[in-house]
């Protein structure tokens, strides 16, 4: 899992939530710098999940290119903090308290019943 890089809200102090910010030109070296490190550790992916919102699209389609996935099926919904709930097995309180970091990525490794392998 890779979270977006900063966006134009970011570089003002406010918290965008679900609003549609879009990703700033740091924000988007940002993507740059993960892209870069996913191809030199070669990772290669079955699908991707994104948000719905254009920065995170935006975020994947940059990686994707680079790591030459670009076809790869997509697909969006609104809950990826939900997800690292669920594969870490978080409780409700635990996932609200974690910072998840922009720009860093996150691997999980799944097996054929989507339970988690390991954590990269």
């Amino acid at each position: 899992m890779v979270r977006h890089g900063e966006t134009a809200w970011n570089k003002e102090n406010k918290r965008c939530g679900w609003f549609d910010a879009p990703s700033s030109e740091k924000g988007i070296q940002e993507a740059d710098s993960v892209d870069q490190t996913l191809k030199r550790k070669c990772c290669q992916f079955d699908t991707a999940h994104t948000s719905v919102l254009s920065r995170v699209q935006h975020t994947l389609k940059i990686i994707l290119e680079e790591i030459e996935q670009s076809s790869l099926p997509v697909e969006k919904t609104w809950r990826l903090r939900g997800i690292v709930k669920h594969l870490d097995k978080l409780s409700d309180e635990a996932i609200m308290g974690i910072n998840l970091p922009n720009r860093i990525p996150f691997v999980y490794e799944l097996d054929d019943n989507l339970k988690p392998i390991k954590c990269m």
